[in-house]
């Protein structure tokens, strides 16, 4: 009984001391918020795109859009760029001024003279033509290293209305 006492008296010093020794490492990972807006400039290629349903049931399937967008007034400047969107979509037909409901897909790529971003996207255009999306992507370039969030809106069914960023990027640290 002794024994089983004492290995795991042992154990738990271990453990402890492990959790010292983390800490300070853990600590080193850095988050700047930022915002910024995105503009859209126009499509480069309008990809794959057919119909399913009917009616009222009508829904429209896009793969392998290209669109060019711009992201400015970043708050923090290694998001500024070019922006070049892979979108993909399957979404339910609306009448005028929202045309469009339902899911988004694709990849982002921004680029600026400090290096890049790229990752993945997912969105949502709602009833009201408002549009959602959530961005995660890493750093290349003098970015290497970094990763990205975002949160992007676009409070508005006019697909030319700025988009609004909020974001951070993490600096995990060595």
């Amino acid at each position: 009984m002794k024994r089983l006492f004492r290995v795991s008296v042992l154990v738990l010093a271990l453990i402890a001391m492990l959790l010292v020794l983390a800490g300070p490492v853990a600590a080193k990972a850095t988050k700047t918020w930022f915002t910024a807006t995105e503009i859209y400039l126009g499509d480069l290629s309008s990809g794959e795109e057919w119909y399913t349903g009917t009616d009222n049931n009508m829904i429209d399937h896009v793969r392998g859009a290209q669109l060019v967008l711009k992201v400015q007034d970043a708050t923090d400047a290694r998001v500024n760029g070019d922006e070049l969107v892979t979108l993909n979509l399957d979404m339910k037909v609306a009448p005028e001024p929202v045309y469009i409901i339902g899911r988004m897909w694709g990849t982002f790529r921004i680029t600026n003279d400090g290096g890049y971003w790229e990752g993945t996207w997912t969105g949502v255009r709602d009833e009201h033509g408002f549009s959602y999306f959530e961005y995660v992507g890493s750093g290349g370039g003098g970015y290497a290293g970094l990763q990205l969030r975002v949160h992007d809106e676009r409070l508005d069914a006019d697909p030319m209305a700025p988009y609004h960023w909020t974001g951070y990027i993490l600096d995990p640290g060595q």
